[in-house]
């Protein structure tokens, strides 16, 4: 029996951590010195193993699964927490153009959400096929930016795939460039 697909899903658990991460923190605060050191994040899960690097100044929520990466300091008033959310998709049938498709309607059909046409569509990440599109949406007063990026990932039993959301309050250049790091600084490799 052929499994349905999971982006919409996928993009719906993003799309809800968005307003969960806007509340933690309410004010703009002047922030400590950052460690010295990047640590490293990971996941594995429906056959596929993601690795990333959190920079100084960023934590790690608690939870396995999805990995949800995040400042420790919010941005403006009432604050919005840039973050990175990386989930997957077990290998099937689906190719990385279905994939696209399918979130990106997801996201077409979102209140107030507007397309970004800059983000630059195919893309290699971590050496592998991928595309990446994007858009803005307001969360609490707040104007937010969301980058997600689609990963297709060979595995012996078929395509996996890794959705990376990159969200941040869209003013908020560090933000946006630490989010950009973490994304950038994905190592995907098959399990099994």
């Amino acid at each position: 029996m052929a499994r349905p697909h999971r982006p919409l899903s996928l993009v719906a658990a993003c799309a809800l951590l968005v307003p969960l991460l806007a509340g933690c923190g309410s004010s703009t605060q002047e922030a400590p010195p950052p460690a010295a050191t990047s640590l490293p994040a990971e996941i594995t899960d429906d056959g596929v193993s993601v690795t990333l690097t959190v920079p100084a100044g960023w934590d790690r929520a608690g939870q396995d699964a999805p990995l949800v990466v995040r400042t420790e300091e919010p941005y403006g008033d009432p604050g919005f927490t840039a973050n990175v959310v990386v989930t997957t998709e077990p290998p099937g049938g689906s190719t990385l153009a279905e994939q696209t498709a399918a979130a990106a309607d997801y996201l077409a059909e979102t209140a107030d959400w507007t397309v970004d046409p800059t983000q630059p569509g195919p893309i290699d990440l971590a050496g592998l096929p991928a595309h990446r599109f994007g858009g803005t949406r307001t969360v609490d007063g707040v104007e937010v930016s969301q980058v997600e990026t689609i990963v297709e990932v060979a595995t012996s039993t078929g395509t996996a795939f890794v959705f990376v959301t990159e969200s941040f309050a869209t003013q908020d250049a560090d933000g946006a460039a630490q989010a950009r790091a973490v994304t950038d600084s994905l190592v995907v490799t098959p399990v099994g």
